[in-house]
């Protein structure tokens, strides 16, 4: 049921940095003011509220009212400026129904609990307000409080009860730490601290416990054990212990992490079975990150996967402001509609996408210079590409033979060492941002080769003359040439690719040696020998 401090309890997760309820104009730099678009997370939130039946959603292709999904469709309208009114009903709409329908069942007189769901249920509860300690005439906290492990070494472990088929996992034990938190419960801290522990070298967070709740160390050692949605959602519900050290060392080394998996086109992919990018982990980082260059990004690819006035004439026309989880379900939905056997993959990507798609902004973004060397360079070697005038955070990617790079923009120029492949020939690279820029820089590469030295005369009396021809450099390619391993001259070969020098023999008798060098005369030369004679 409706607490009857509402207001100040949704005031104090606005000041704690728990939930975003108010719209952002510019961004916090103001060197670099953002104005952002509230109309696709307005057009999201929309879509979403019109999913709801009689205040919940309903899945059409297996005949259920689907109240998890709604629980989750409730925190992203919280999380949208305008919505409070319709995350209210939705909460005590499903309140009656929450402990039966959604964070336990039974079968066969055995009644499972969902610790995870439970945990979110008293999150949902705290955040419209509802008197978490009478949710449903369930004490939630209490109940979590039972289902918390008390005891070393998975003290502050969030269990659930009865569970033939798995156990809760990081992004419950999320969901407790933050709703515990906010309750002012005495498990509070074991379950922030357990979550803690699942917190990877790398900063990321993993999603599974250790299995097994007897192991002395149930902390993530692995960094390939992170995952983006888990680091994402522990990040969110950290948000309202920011204030503490521990807490805030986490947070910050999570965002890095975070930061760094951001793929060139600005979005993210999930877990091991969700890898390739996608609107749920997207989404749900960008809300995570916030005001910033990265979610910027992520809010630009979310919205090239939306419903919007250009679908007018393709089967998402009725559908504006929904969020496609991927391109196929992108253009299975432009082709075909949003069914019955979508509808579940349209509404969960839209319900972790909205809130990130409230970064989006269609301010002109600075377009990026690729600039590099301009004379010949060597096969094999790696010379740098500078990449300039991206605004700062921006990822970078630069694509070419053998290369393919990822860094993110900063105050100084991004510089790339590509890789020049073997052989002669123009390579040219590409560097693109998420905003569609794109410029490209070809390098002129000489590979290794044997080069022809020709001589005017195969004899020369001593003290005459001889002329020697390096003949198949390339055009304007340096050269020299050398008689008896000295110089005798340099310089630039004409544009067809011939490079000469008249020099005189010497007065040494016998065979002496002309050697033709290339701009990289490792790789590029050539001999000749010359008689000379009485």
């Amino acid at each position: 049921m409706r607490g009857t401090t509402r207001t100040s309890r949704i005031a104090a997760y606005v000041a704690s940095g728990a939930l975003v309820l108010s719209g952002t104009i510019l961004a916090a730099s103001p060197a670099e003011a953002v104005t952002y678009d509230p109309q696709p997370a307005a057009q999201a939130a929309t879509w979403l509220e019109n999913q709801l039946t009689d205040g919940v959603v309903h899945n059409n292709q297996y005949d259920f009212d689907d109240i998890g999904l709604t629980a989750d469709v409730a925190l992203a309208l919280s999380a949208v400026p305008g919505h409070g009114a319709t995350v209210t009903d939705i909460v005590d709409t499903i309140e009656p129904r929450a402990q039966a329908d959604w964070y336990t069942s039974t079968f066969e007189g055995v009644t499972t609990t969902y610790a995870g769901s439970l945990a979110k249920a008293l999150v949902l509860a705290q955040t419209a307000g509802s008197d978490p300690t009478s949710y449903g005439g369930v004490n939630l906290v209490t109940l979590l409080e039972n289902h918390t492990a008390g005891g070393a070494p998975i003290a502050g472990r969030i269990e659930h009860e009865n569970d033939a088929f798995g156990d809760a996992n990081v992004i419950g034990q999320a969901y407790a730490a933050r709703g515990l938190a906010v309750a002012g419960s005495s498990e509070a801290t074991a379950a922030t601290n357990f979550l803690l522990k699942q917190q990877c070298p790398n900063g990321g967070f993993r999603l599974d416990f250790t299995a097994s709740k007897t192991a002395s160390d149930q902390s993530c050692t692995n960094n390939t054990s992170a995952q983006t949605d888990a680091t994402a959602i522990a990040v969110l519900q950290l948000a309202s212990q920011s204030g503490t050290s521990p807490v805030t060392d986490a947070i910050a080394k999570a965002k890095a992490w975070l930061t760094s998996q951001q793929r060139c086109d600005g979005s993210f992919g999930g877990g091991t079975s969700t890898e390739e990018s996608n609107a749920n982990s997207t989404g749900l980082v960008g809300w995570a990150l916030g005001d910033s260059p990265t979610s910027r990004q992520a809010a630009g690819w979310l919205r090239k996967h939306q419903a919007t006035a250009a679908d007018s004439g393709n089967s998402l026309a009725s559908e504006t402001g929904a969020i496609a989880y991927d391109n196929p379900g992108l253009a299975a939905g432009r082709s075909s509609g949003i069914t019955d056997s979508s509808e579940d993959q349209w509404r969960r990507a839209t319900a972790q996408a909205a809130p990130g798609i409230r970064w989006f902004s269609s301010d002109p973004t600075p377009a990026v210079n690729l600039t590099g060397p301009t004379g010949y360079v060597k096969a094999g070697s790696r010379p740098e590409l500078d990449a300039s005038g991206a605004a700062a955070g921006t990822v970078l990617c630069t694509t070419g033979p053998g290369t393919s790079l990822r860094k993110v923009a900063g105050a100084a120029p991004v510089q790339f060492a590509v890789s020049v492949p073997a052989g002669s020939g123009t390579r040219v690279y590409t560097v693109r941002d998420p905003f569609g820029h794109a410029e490209a820089h070809a390098l002129r590469a000489l590979g290794a080769k044997t080069l022809t030295v020709a001589k005017s005369k195969s004899r020369v009396k001593r003290s005459g003359w001889v002329t020697a021809r390096i003949v198949g450099l390339a055009s304007q390619e340096a050269a020299k040439i050398y008689y008896k391993g000295n110089l005798v001259r340099t310089g630039k070969a004409t544009t067809a690719g011939v490079f000469s020098a008249s020099f005189r023999v010497g007065r040494s008798l016998g065979l002496k040696r002309i050697t033709g060098l290339g701009q990289f005369g490792d790789i590029r030369r050539g001999s000749t020998t010359v008689r000379v004679v009485r």
